[in-house]
């Protein structure tokens, strides 16, 4: 690998203007930054891809949340991978392709933690860290088994079914033998959920007749949903739920588009959740990192066996980061979000 010389620029996104709900391409600015020589501890990488995700929407509110949000200049958050191009720590070789909270940009310097993880070449291109063998694969499985701890037999109803999350949770709500129905944003998401992920049945939400067709597909009730939409959506649910069921709390893709969270005001759910005895429980993947390498090596080998697919929705080039996330959060995105930005494949 060739040397680099010090100092070095790179390119970076930043957050440029707070939006006022849906984030604008215009919100953020693509600026040039000088890279600085790792130190003792820290390493230098490369970064090669971006995973565009819907918890970034939540980064850019001014309101509390599970991780401090992006200010005014900084750069924007986001997962990537790519590889070490200079260390200074035994933890890490140059050349090791690793994974962590580098942030929208082309170099990141980064201290040797638990957050940045060294992968294992041998279970898959690099990219597929960010997808169905990184955290939209491990944000479903903990979803489906450590939180709705799905049982064979069940109905699982997911929502935001054919994106990088809800299409690997509706294959493994199968591969362990629940029947799984997916809601999506579009009729060709609708025929991309059944063929493609093998959901038993999906609808659109947009759909007129939305509430019929969710009974239909849904004909004993719901055992296990997995939200990771909240807003209507999740209004619509909870008079089908079973009881004893239970309401994964993944994600709230419906709140991108206001300006305060809190004004995701619907109906009061506490009579079905009294009367059903439904258990209702929100996560955080990360409080699960000390399983991911197990789950890795499950959903590597569920891949090799051609039991696992997640396609992917790829944009080039740093400076179009913004707007693969516009476009995630708009819900127009088909398969897992990337963002390439390097060489690697």
């Amino acid at each position: 690998m060739k040397a680099e010389r010090f100092p070095v620029s790179g390119r970076r996104i930043i957050l440029r203007a707070k939006p006022n709900g849906l984030p604008k391409a215009e919100d953020f600015a693509c600026e040039t930054a000088a890279v600085s020589e790792p130190g003792t501890g820290q390493i230098l990488v490369r970064v090669d891809w971006l995973s565009i995700d819907g918890f970034m929407a939540g980064r850019l509110k001014d309101q509390a949340n599970y991780a401090p949000g992006v200010g005014i200049g900084q750069t924007m958050q986001a997962f990537g991978v790519g590889r070490v191009v200079l260390s200074g720590t035994e933890h890490f070789t140059v050349g090791d392709y690793v994974y962590g909270p580098f942030g929208m940009c082309e170099w990141a310097l980064m201290e040797a933690s638990p957050e940045v993880k060294k992968l294992d070449p041998s279970l898959g291109p690099p990219r597929l860290h960010l997808g169905m063998l990184g955290i939209s694969g491990w944000t479903a499985y903990v979803g489906l088994f450590n939180v709705g701890v799905v049982r064979p037999g069940e109905t699982v109803l997911v929502s935001a079914a054919a994106g990088g999350v809800g299409a690997v949770a509706g294959q493994l709500a199968q591969i362990g033998g629940a029947r799984a129905v997916g809601i999506v944003g579009s009729e060709e998401k609708v025929a991309l959920a059944t063929s493609k992920f093998g959901y038993a049945a999906a609808i659109s939400r947009h759909d007129s007749d939305f509430s019929n067709r969710l009974s239909a597909a849904c004909p004993n009730g719901i055992d296990v949903y997995f939200d990771n939409t909240g807003g209507a959506i999740y209004d619509n649910i909870l008079d089908r739920m079973n009881i004893h069921g239970r309401i994964v709390v993944c994600g709230r893709m419906a709140n991108a588009a206001l300006a305060d969270s809190r004004q995701d005001i619907g109906p009061r759910d506490h009579n079905d959740i009294l009367v059903k005895r439904l258990r209702k429980q929100g996560f955080i993947v990360t409080d699960y990192s000390s399983d991911f390498d197990r789950i890795t090596r499950t959903l590597a080998a569920l891949r090799a066996e051609g039991r696992l697919v997640l396609p992917e929705d790829i944009a080039e080039g740093l400076p179009n980061a913004p707007g693969a996330l516009v476009r995630l959060l708009r819900g127009e995105n088909l398969g897992k979000q990337l963002v390439r930005i390097g060489t690697e494949t």
